[in-house]
C-alpha cells in the first residue's frame, strides 16, 4: 500500500528532527575534542559514552531504505569521532604511563618478598623459562690476520669518436603533444557547452550521476567523470550538495575571478563503481548518456 499524505508529512518531519539531533551531536564531538588536552580521560570517557547512546536511539529509528542513506553516512562518522576521541584521551591520560610502582609490585607478588634464598630461587626459576637458544651461532673457523688486498685500477682506453649516424626522419614529438592537447580542450570545450545548455534548460544543477552515467557502457561514465574532473579542477563547473544529491553546474564569471585570486587548493574524492553505476541507470531511467561525446576526437587529429 502506498503510504498516505499524512505519514509521508510524519516520516519527512521525523527525518529533519533525526538529522537536527546528529548535528547537535557533532558539535559535542567537537567541543570534547577541544576538552582532550585540558580535562580528564574519565569525563572525556562519559561523554563520548552519552554521545554513543544518543547516536544508538536514532539509528534504531531509521528504517531500511536508499533514502536514508545520508543518515547512516552521519550516524559511521560520530561513530568514527568517538573512536579518535577514545584515543586521544588515553593517550593524553596519565593512567597509559608507565610507573614503577606498579611493575615492582607485580614483580613481588611472583617471587614473594621472604629475602631468602627460595626469592632467589623463584626468580632463577621465571628467568630460565624466559631463555631462549640464541638464532646466531658463533663462527667456528678461529682467528686469522686480515691482509688487505690491492685495488687495481683499470686505466680506460680512448676511443675514437664515432659519427653518429642519421636515422629515418620522423615527426617531433612536440607536435604529437600539441595536437594532443589541442583534442582534448576541444573535448572539454564541448561538455563545458553541453552542461550550459542543459542547466538552463533545467533551471536548477544537475545530479553528477545523471551527467556522466553512460547506460550502455561503464568504461565510458568513468571516462566522463575523468573529463569532468579536469572542467572542476580549473573552475569552470562547481559542485555543490542541493537536497543531499551531489549537483553539478557551470561557475558563473564572479566565481571564476574569486578561484583566480584564491590560490587554496580544494581535493575532493568521489567514489564510482559498478552498483553505484547501475544505481544510476534504474534511478533516473537513463536510456541513452544525456552528454554527446566524441570519444576519438584526439585518434582523428
Amino acid at each position: 500500500m502506498e503510504p498516505t499524505p499524512s505519514e509521508v508529512l510524519d516520516s519527512t518531519s521525523n527525518a529533519l528532527q533525526r538529522r537536527k539531533q546528529y548535528h547537535e551531536l557533532l558539535d559535542l564531538g567537537h567541543d570534547l575534542a577541544l576538552r582532550t588536552q585540558t580535562d580528564d580521560a574519565i569525563s572525556i570517557f562519559q561523554g563520548v559514552s552519552s554521545i554513543l547512546r544518543q547516536t544508538d536511539n536514532l539509528h534504531q529509528d531509521i528504517k531500511q531504505g536508499c533514502d536514508n542513506a545520508s543518515e547512516m553516512n552521519i550516524n559511521v562518522q560520530i561513530v568514527k569521532m568517538g573512536h579518535d576521541l577514545v584515543g586521544a584521551a588515553l593517550q593524553k591520560s596519565e593512567s597509559s604511563q608507565f610507573c614503577d610502582e606498579e611493575l615492582t609490585a607485580a614483580i613481588m607478588s611472583i617471587v614473594g618478598d621472604s629475602g631468602g634464598h627460595l626469592q632467589w630461587q623463584n626468580i632463577g626459576s621465571h628467568a630460565i623459562k624466559a631463555f631462549r637458544m640464541s638464532k646466531h651461532s658463533p663462527c667456528m673457523l678461529g682467528h686469522f690476520e686480515f691482509q688487505p688486498v690491492p685495488v687495481e685500477r683499470s686505466v680506460k682506453e680512448r676511443r675514437p669518436r664515432q659519427r653518429q649516424e642519421l636515422g629515418v626522419a620522423r615527426k617531433p614529438e612536440t607536435v604529437t603533444k600539441l595536437h594532443q592537447e589541442e583534442a582534448d580542450a576541444r573535448k572539454l570545450q564541448g561538455i563545458i557547452e553541453q552542461l550550459k545548455r542543459i542547466y538552463e534548460d533545467r533551471g536548477s544543477p544537475v545530479p553528477y550521476l545523471l551527467l556522466i552515467t553512460d547506460p550502455s557502457d561503464y568504461m565510458n561514465s568513468i571516462d566522463t567523470a575523468f573529463q569532468l574532473s579536469f572542467l572542476i579542477r580549473d573552475g569552470a563547473v562547481a559542485l555543490e550538495n542541493v537536497n543531499n544529491v551531489l549537483c553539478v553546474r557551470p561557475t558563473t564569471d564572479n566565481e571564476k575571478k574569486q578561484n583566480k585570486r584564491n590560490d587554496d587548493n580544494v581535493q575532493a574524492v568521489l567514489s564510482f563503481n559498478i552498483s553505484k553505476w547501475k544505481g544510476a541507470v534504474q534511478q533516473y531511467r537513463l536510456k541513452r548518456p544525456i552528454l554527446t561525446i566524441d570519444r576519438d576526437l584526439s585518434d582523428g587529429s
